[in-house]
């Protein structure tokens, strides 16, 4: 996998040739499922408020081109809105109640739309705000602040990017239900935003509108609604937040408002954390997850919730993993991309509505680049 070398040197990369994904994949998290494939975009799933980008709000069972148009290579998922970029455009649609789509206005769009600027890097859709870099390594947010999830010192809504701070050292950012984590190229970790169930990892339970610090050494960040999980530079795996249903997988269900390392293990390669579930492979090609499995979203074969890492099957050849609001996805070393638990809206691609309690192939999907967001019950590819 990826050293730190590789990731601090992320934005030198010719983007045709990268070949990089050892990193988070939440919805907010660091494209890490994305590993800079160029290509159509594809969307099934929910399409509330016209999140697919499709025109309608019909949901998809099965993965339909949003755009004929090549180039796409990244992609964020929130419950009701979505941005993509293509090359050093972004673009987004579905719901703008608070501005989230970043669009200068609260106009609900059907259809991919321009953001305006250029150089935009790194994207992540929380419930009802955004946040994105530039090359630049700036950090912007926008939409629904009423925690202080922008970190612009305020609770007051914007409908367009809003540079957060002066800093020009971001490299990576995650947007959960009403926080917001990001990482520097120092290797610093910063939250702010709600922190009812200590998800800002601060130690205490205050709401903060804007970035403080969460200590150093880390190389990579996954928020969920209302808990959060990141590595270190050794492959340690840290969580804390919400704990309800076994997300932070401690072996309990008690929440804790400082980062808690999972287990004792060191391989850790990524992480992506759901609504109250998490998954996360290891160095040897492993995927492990826990926290609410009611749709088989942990791809057990069962609906038991685990309050600690558990095995999913037996194959050494995981890449990336994505969590959704109660399904997962992943993909493997020969890009075949795989979905499982909760089917309601078709967001498992197998042309029906019905659960998988273990990982299910995508019939004729090739791609790196798989995608959906910790409230999510959408999901898209790019290839």
């Amino acid at each position: 996998m990826a050293a730190w070398a590789i990731l601090t040197a992320l934005f030198a990369l010719p983007v045709a040739s990268a070949k990089f994904s050892a990193t988070t994949s939440a919805t907010g998290s660091w494209a890490a499922t994305d590993a800079f494939a160029i290509g159509t975009l594809y969307g099934w799933g929910s399409n509330a408020s016209g999140l697919l980008g499709l025109g309608d709000k019909q949901d998809r069972s099965s993965p339909t081109p949003v755009n004929t148009g090549g180039s796409w290579q990244r992609v964020t998922v929130g419950p009701t809105h979505t941005c993509a970029r293509q090359t050093s455009l972004m673009w987004c649609t579905g719901a703008n109640t608070y501005g989230q789509l970043g669009l200068g206005d609260t106009t609900e769009r059907l259809v991919l739309t321009q953001v305006a600027g250029t150089g935009w890097a790194e994207m992540s859709a929380g419930e009802t705000h955004t946040c994105a870099t530039q090359t630049t390594r700036a950090l912007y947010c926008w939409g629904r602040n009423n925690a202080g999830q922008l970190g612009l010192g305020d609770m007051t809504n914007r409908n367009g990017p809003v540079q957060v701070g002066t800093a020009t050292a971001w490299i990576a950012v995650a947007a959960g239900f009403e926080h917001t984590c990001s990482l520097r190229n120092n290797h610093s970790l910063w939250c702010w935003g709600r922190n009812s169930s200590g998800q800002l990892g601060l130690g205490d339970l205050a709401t903060r509108t804007g970035p403080v610090q969460v200590g150093s050494g880390w190389t990579a960040v996954a928020t969920g609604y209302t808990h959060t999980c990141a590595l270190r530079t050794n492959h340690t795996l840290w969580c804390w937040g919400d704990n309800t249903y076994g997300q932070l997988g401690l072996g309990d269900t008690t929440y804790r408002t400082g980062p808690v390392q999972v287990g004792t293990a060191n391989g850790w390669s990524a992480v992506s954390a759901g609504r109250i579930h998490t998954c996360a492979t290891q160095l040897n090609g492993t995927l492990w997850c826990w926290g609410r499995n009611a749709s088989s979203q942990l791809g057990l074969g069962d609906a038991t919730d685990r309050l600690a890492p558990v095995q999913v099957g037996t194959a050494v050849t995981w890449a990336t993993i994505t969590a959704g609001r109660a399904h997962t996805c992943a993909v493997r070393g020969d890009n075949t991309q795989w979905c499982w638990g909760n089917n309601t809206y078709g967001q498992l691609a197998t042309g029906d509505t019905t659960t998988r309690t273990t990982p299910t192939q995508i019939s004729g999907s090739v791609s790196r680049v798989l995608k959906t967001g910790p409230d999510a019950y959408s999901t898209f590819s790019v290839k």
